[in-house]
């Protein structure tokens, strides 16, 4: 009798351990989680301090949220705050985008705007060039995160 109860408990952990994880989110929540990353990151950490290189490193983690780990300009060495919240911010707002979903070309755009001004900033040195950029940016992401439904 003991040996049942304990072979059905392992039947039963067995499936449990074998069910299915949570379903994975949608392209527009993974877009929108990376959205608030993103404006965290060029808004608020970008702007902390006066070492032009805390900001450029904030700017890279935008620019790794944005881009997705296979981005041409994605570089894992400073980190990568968006893991685990998708498939990268262009990426995922492209599916939801095909997916018929309102407001993400509108969206995409002005991620696309926020993108050219981090490959902007990211070349200077000068933290009052590289802060000032990582507001615009921010305020781009904002925008890109109000256009979604």
């Amino acid at each position: 009798m003991r040996m049942i109860v304990t072979l059905g408990a392992v039947m039963v952990l067995a499936t449990l351990v074998a069910a299915p994880s949570a379903p994975a989110q949608s392209p527009l929540a993974n877009a929108k989680k990376q959205l608030e990353t993103t404006i965290f990151h060029s808004g608020e950490l970008a702007q902390r301090g006066s070492a032009v290189a805390a900001s450029k490193t904030h700017l890279q983690h935008t620019l790794n949220c944005l881009e997705g780990p296979r981005g041409q300009n994605f570089n894992a060495a400073p980190g990568y705050p968006c893991q685990g919240q998708g498939n990268g911010l262009i990426p995922d707002l492209r599916a939801a985008e095909a997916a018929g979903v309102g407001g993400a070309g509108k969206a995409l755009r002005f991620v696309g705007a926020a993108h050219t001004l981090i490959t902007t900033a990211l070349q200077s040195n000068d933290v009052d060039l590289v802060q000032p950029y990582a507001i615009v940016v921010s305020n781009q992401l904002k925008q890109a995160l109000a256009a979604l439904p």
